[in-house]
């Protein structure tokens, strides 16, 4: 690391620069006001600036089945799960489609969603930075994350909009 005062080339993981003595931790931490670009974008923006995909929600009552033809004719990878008050239960995935209905303890045609669904995921606000987005999918390994807007409804941020707003050429 270079030390900001003397110019010195330090070791990476120094406390202190070798030259000069000034302490040299949290200098490596990326703070918005001292970046730009992307890395400011990121910390910055909230989540509006995402292209949301358009959310399939679903009751807990539906069936399975029904589910994942509807997330197939939707062409999205997962539907939310309300309930009659319009408050998040759930989010069925296609992870949930691949590992929860087929295989040895496949799922029958009447199964509803609510037995299948990942219970009360977490969910981000809208006024939630592209970072926090970033964060839960890459500590959580989540592909979609529910998003509450401010008018108290519902769409999803998927890894794939994280990854176009990422690759937009104005950085």
């Amino acid at each position: 690391m270079i030390c900001p005062s003397c110019g010195h080339d330090n070791l990476e993981g120094m406390d202190r620069c070798e030259n000069c003595m000034k302490p040299l931790l949290n200098l490596d931490v990326p703070r918005a006001e001292a970046t730009g670009g992307l890395v400011r974008s990121v910390m910055e923006d909230d989540l509006s600036h995402l292209e949301q995909e358009g959310s399939l929600t679903v009751s807990p009552e539906a069936t399975a089945l029904q589910v994942a033809g509807w997330m197939k004719d939707a062409q999205t990878g997962c539907a939310l799960v309300l309930d009659a008050d319009g408050k998040l239960a759930g989010i069925f995935t296609e992870h949930d489609v691949l590992c929860k209905m087929t295989g040895a303890k496949a799922a029958s045609d009447d199964e509803t969603v609510s037995t299948l669904m990942s219970r009360n995921p977490e969910a981000l606000l809208e006024t939630d930075s592209v970072a926090a987005a970033l964060n839960k999918m890459a500590t959580r390994r989540y592909r979609h994350i529910p998003v509450k807007r401010s008018d108290g409804s519902y769409s999803v941020t998927s890894i794939k909009s994280v990854l176009k707003y990422i690759a937009q050429e104005e950085w």
